[in-house]
């Protein structure tokens, strides 16, 4: 997720998958195009088939992975808001800020190898995963320091006396 406002008071984090998006959505047009290729040469059942099936699964996967999530961290207003929008529709859930007690890594293992996803370790109610899929990418990571950051920085105490004192 990427940073879009830091404050002491407010932080904004934003998740935008265009490479995922951008990925499914070549998919989609090679399956496309290869199938249109074959519908040319008169091979329709191939062409047809080759279209639909990449259609569906391509076309599929690109409506169900292809969300933006939005976390607002508010403490003017004391809470979380989590905002995700896809195709489907637009989501938004509220949290007390007091209940969050920071970020952390939620790991997976699948073949022999580690996936993350972030998560909000919240006070009372189950850890909140910011995204619904794992990674292997340093994007998790980012999130919870981010996060884990601007709670450390609104937690530790001004100090407005910068001067040292004499006895």
């Amino acid at each position: 997720m990427k940073p879009l406002t830091n404050t002491p008071d407010l932080l904004v984090l934003d998740h935008k998958p265009w490479l995922l998006s951008l990925s499914m959505l070549s998919g989609l047009l090679i399956f496309l195009g290869v199938g249109t290729t074959a519908l040319l040469q008169g091979e329709v059942l191939f062409g047809l088939m080759f279209s639909a099936i990449g259609t569906l699964a391509w076309g599929g996967c690109f409506l169900a992975f292809a969300n933006r999530v939005q976390l607002i961290f508010d403490a003017h207003a004391g809470q979380i808001v989590k905002r995700k929008r896809s195709f489907f529709g637009y989501a938004q859930d509220v949290y007390p800020l007091e209940a969050l007690c920071g970020a952390e890594l939620e790991e997976t293992r699948r073949d022999g190898s580690s996936m993350y996803r972030p998560v909000l370790v919240m006070t009372g109610q189950p850890n909140l995963p910011v995204v619904s899929y794992y990674t292997n990418g340093s994007a998790p990571r980012r999130t919870t320091e981010a996060v884990n950051m601007w709670l450390e920085a609104r937690q530790s105490p001004m100090q407005l006396d910068s001067e040292p004192r004499t006895p």
